[in-house]
C-alpha cells in the first residue's frame, strides 16, 4: 500500500540537493527544495527504520540418541564459506535455544546438526526451517515413518489400471505393430521378446503379468498416451511381479506412460523424456537414468509409496521428480541437476529418502538452482554429508551422510523386489568443542553527515560495510573480529567513524589491533592503552579519523559515489582482543554494536550521527541539539520520524550522487506500511553505485 503524502506544497521541508560534483555538502537553508522526493512522507512515530529481526530459535533432537550435537544456525542465501549466526548444542533432555538477529524480510534459517566421531568421522545433517511469527520450532529427531513394516496388498493393488486385463489379446513375438486403441498382455509365466521394429499406436496398451523383453537395439517407437502396465503378483495372482527387461537403452517418448507394480531392469540408459511419464510402485533398476522434462509442468518420473528406484548414476534437466513417503530412490554414482529441477516428496511428515553417492550441478550460475521439497531425506556421505552450496532445501527436505539418517530414524520399509533402507548409527561419538566462532552478519551503515539539518537523503555521505564475528569459549568472548569495507565518501567535510559497544565497559578489553597502519591522521581519538577511547563510560572503538586521508586522498573531495569516477574501497580489519572471561556473549549481540560517526570534529566534545535510536556517547555535545532534530532526549530522530543514518543487509547498493533514497528505490515508500519490505533489493539500476 503506498503511503500517504502531505497534499499542501506550502508544507515541504527543505531538503539538500548536490548541483553537482563541485558543491559543498554543507547545510544551506536556501538551497533546492526537496520538492516532496524525501522529507514529505508521512512516516509514523513509531516506526523504528529497522531492517532487522529477532528470531527466536528452538531446535529438539528427539529422545533417540544420548549424543550432544553442535547446532548451527545460518542465514538465508548463506555462501558455503559463511560463518553461521550462532553456534550451540542440543541433545535429548536439552534441546538448542537462542535468538538470532536477521534481515525482516528472511523467510527461512539453515540449520545443521553436527557429530564428530573419535574416528575422525562426522555426522551431518542440514536443512531449512521456515520463520513464522519470529520464531523457529525445528525437530531433528526420530521420524515417524518407521511405523510402517510391511508392503499391504491394497497400496499395490490398483483395480482402475488391469480393468481391461480380460479384454486384452496375448502378445506374440511376431506381432510388428499395436493398432490404435489395441489391447495386449503378456500373461503370467510368459516370456515375450519384442519384436525389433514394433510401433506402438496412439492409446494402445500392453499389460505385462510375465516378462517382456527388448532387445538391445530399441527399435521400437511408442506413439502419443500408449502405455505399458506392469502388474505386481497381487495383480496377476502369479507367483511373481511382471517384469520389463530392456537389454539395451529404453526410451520412453512422446507421453508414453508406464504404470510399474513390478520390476523394470533396464541394462543400458532409461531415458524418459517429451512429456512422458513413469509411475513407478514397485521396482527400476537402470544402468543410467535420464529425465528431460523440456520445460513441461508434469513430473516424468513419480516414485509411488514403497517404491524403489536404483541406478548407477541420474541426470535431470527442466524437470521434477516426485516422491511418495517411505519411497527409496538410490544412485550409486553421481545424480547430476541441469536447469529447473525439483525432487518433491510429501508434506505428511513421512519421509521419501535419496541416498546417492555425490551430487553435481551445471549451469551454477543462471540461478535455476535445484530445489529439494517437503519431507524428502537426501543421504549423501560425499564431503562428509555437506550440501552442495547451488542446492536448495525447503519445507522440511534434510540433507545428511548415512550417520545423519541412522540418528534421525530415517528408514523404508523395503519391498518383494528391493531391501528395506534401515542405516544404523555406529561409532563413538566426541564432546563437541566448548570454542566457537559465529557471524552477527554483513551489514551496511548509511550515513547522512548534514545533523542537525536534513541532508539530501542519498545516504552515501559514509558508506560503511561490515562483519563483526565472535570467537567464544564458554560462552564468554574472546577476541571480536570486525571486517569493514569503506565503500563511499559522498561528502566534502573531514569525517570519522567509530563503534560503541553498548554493553562493554572499557577496561574488559585487554588490546585493539588494526590490519591498516593510516586510520588515525588527526589525533582525534585520545586512546587508553588498551586502544579504547578515553572518557567513556562505555567501550567505544575507533575505525579511522579522516575517511579522505585513509582511503589515500588529500583535501575531501566527493568520491566513490559517481557513475564513473574510480574508486578503491578501503578494507579493514579491527580485532577486539577481550580480557579472560569477561565479556558474556550476549552482551556482544548485533545490537549491541553502535556504529557512528562525526564530523569535522575536533578532541573533546563532539557532534554525532548514530541510528535513530543510537546512544550517544559521554562525548557528544548536548549543545550542539537544534535544527530538525525532534527532541534534546532523541538527538538522532529528526521532526517527521526521519533519521540520518541506517542499517542495512549485505552490501548496499546506495545511490548515486544527486540521486535521493526515493528515487533510487522502487516503491520505497513501501518499508513503511510493510517492515520486512527488502526494498534495498529493488533498486533501479542507472540511479545506484
Amino acid at each position: 500500500m503506498k503511503i500517504k503524502h502531505i497534499t499542501n506544497s506550502l508544507l515541504f521541508i527543505t531538503l539538500l540537493v548536490f548541483a553537482s560534483c563541485m558543491e559543498k555538502d554543507v547545510y544551506n537553508p536556501d538551497s533546492k527544495k526537496d520538492n516532496g522526493e524525501v522529507t514529505d512522507l508521512v512516516i509514523p512515530s513509531d516506526f523504528p527504520w529497522s531492517t532487522t529481526s529477532k528470531v527466536a530459535i528452538n531446535v529438539t533432537t528427539g529422545n533417540k540418541s544420548n549424543h550432544i550435537y553442535t547446532i548451527s544456525i545460518y542465514p538465508q542465501g548463506a555462501s558455503e564459506e559463511a560463518l553461521p549466526l550462532a553456534i550451540g548444542t542440543a541433545s535429548k533432555n536439552n534441546p538448542f535455544s537462542g535468538e538470532i538477529i536477521v534481515p525482516a524480510s528472511d523467510t527461512i534459517v539453515t540449520v545443521t546438526q553436527t557429530l564428530q566421531y573419535t574416528d575422525g568421522s562426522q555426522m551431518t545433517l542440514q536443512c531449512s526451517a521456515p520463520i513464522v511469527n519470529k520464531r523457529v520450532a525445528l525437530n531433528l529427531g526420530e521420524t515417524n515413518s518407521r511405523a510402517m513394516s510391511t508392503r499391504s496388498s491394497a497400496t499395490s493393488t490398483r483395480g482402475d489400471d488391469i480393468k481391461d486385463w480380460d479384454k486384452a489379446k496375448e502378445l506374440t513375438a511376431d506381432i510388428t505393430k499395436i493398432e490404435k486403441n489395441e489391447i495386449y498382455k503378456v500373461p503370467v509365466g510368459k516370456i515375450v521378446n519384442l519384436n525389433d521394429n514394433i510401433n506402438i499406436m496412439q492409446e494402445a496398451k500392453i499389460y505385462i503379468a510375465g516378462t517382456l523383453v527388448i532387445s538391445e537395439k530399441n527399435s521400437f517407437q511408442n506413439h502419443k498416451e500408449a502405455k505399458f502396465i506392469i502388474l505386481s503378483k497381487e495383480q496377476s495372482k502369479g507367483e511373481e511381479a511382471g517384469s520389463l527387461q530392456c537389454l539395451g537403452n529404453f526410451t520412453a517418448k512422446n507421453e508414453f506412460e508406464i504404470n510399474n507394480y513390478g520390476t523394470i531392469n533396464v541394462n543400458g540408459t532409461f531415458f524418459i523424456e517429451n512429456g512422458s511419464e513413469v509411475d513407478n510402485y514397485g521396482c527400476i533398476f537402470a544402468k543410467r537414468i535420464e529425465l528431460d522434462g523440456n520445460g513441461k509442468d508434469d513430473s516424468l518420473l513419480e516414485i509411488k509409496e514403497k517404491g524403489y528406484v536404483f541406478a548407477k548414476t541420474m541426470w535431470m534437466q527442466k524437470t521434477e521428480l516426485e516422491m511418495e513417503e517411505n519411497s527409496l530412490l538410490e544412485i550409486e554414482g553421481t545424480l547430476e541437476f541441469k536447469n529447473n529441477c525439483k525432487i518433491e516428496g510429501d508434506d505428511d511428515h513421512k519421509w521419501a529418502v535419496v541416498k546417492i553417492g555425490n551430487a553435481t550441478v551445471e549451469n551454477e550460475s543462471n540461478g535455476k538452482n535445484p530445489e529439494i521439497e517437503d519431507h524428502v531425506f537426501i543421504v549423501c556421505d560425499h564431503n562428509k554429508g555437506v550440501i552442495p552450496p547451488s542446492i536448495k532445501l525447503n519445507d522440511g527436505a534434510i540433507w545428511g551422510n548415512t550417520q545423519a539418517a541412522a540418528n534421525t530414524g530415517v528408514k523404508t520399509t523395503g519391498s518383494d523386489c528391493a531391501s528395506a533402507y534401515a542405516p544404523e548409527d555406529e561409532g563413538e561419538a566426541e564432546k563437541p568443542s566448548d570454542e566457537k566462532e559465529y557471524s552477527l552478519g554483513r551489514y551496511t551503515y548509511a550515513f547522512e553527515d548534514l545533523w542537525p539539518n536534513f541532508g539530501d537523503y542519498d545516504m552515501n555521505d559514509i558508506v560503511l560495510i561490515t562483519e563483526a564475528s565472535l570467537h567464544v569459549k564458554n560462552n564468554f568472548v574472546t577476541k571480536a573480529v570486525l571486517k569493514c569495507r569503506l565503500a563511499a565518501i559522498g561528502a566534502t567535510r573531514r569525517i570519522a567513524a567509530a563503534v560503541q559497544l553498548d554493553r562493554v565497559v572499557p577496561n574488559t578489553i585487554n588490546r585493539i589491533e588494526y590490519s591498516t597502519r593510516t586510520n588515525f591522521t588527526e589525533n582525534l581519538f585520545q586512546t587508553n592503552a588498551n586502544g579504547t577511547e578515553q572518557g567513556q563510560s562505555l567501550a567505544v572503538v575507533p575505525l579511522f579519523d579522516n575517511a579522505h586521508a585513509f582511503a589515500g586522498f588529500n583535501g575531501t573531495p566527493i568520491v566513490g559515489t559517481y557513475r564513473d569516477t574510480p574508486f578503491d574501497a578501503k578494507e579493514f580489519t579491527v580485532t577486539i582482543y577481550l580480557e579472560e572471561q569477561s565479556v558474556e556473549e550476549v552482551k556482544l549481540t548485533l545490537d549491541n554494536w553502535n556504529f557512528f560517526i562525526t564530523c569535522n570534529a575536533q578532541q573533546g566534545k563532539r557532534m554525532e550521527i548514530h541510528l535513530i535510536n543510537g546512544k550517544a556517547t559521554d562525548l557528544f555535545d548536548t549543545s550542539l541539539v537544534g535544527g530538525v532534530v525532534f527532541s534534546p532526549s532523541t538527538p538522532f530522530r529528526a521532526k517527521g520520524n526521519f533519521c540520518w543514518a541506517m542499517q542495512i543487509p549485505g552490501e548496499f547498493r546506495f545511490p548515486l550522487e544527486n540521486n535521493n533514497i526515493r528515487q533510487s528505490f522502487e516503491n520505497f515508500d513501501s518499508w513503511i506500511t510493510k517492515p520486512e519490505y527488502d526494498w534495498y533489493n529493488h533498486f533501479i539500476p542507472e540511479k545506484v553505485k
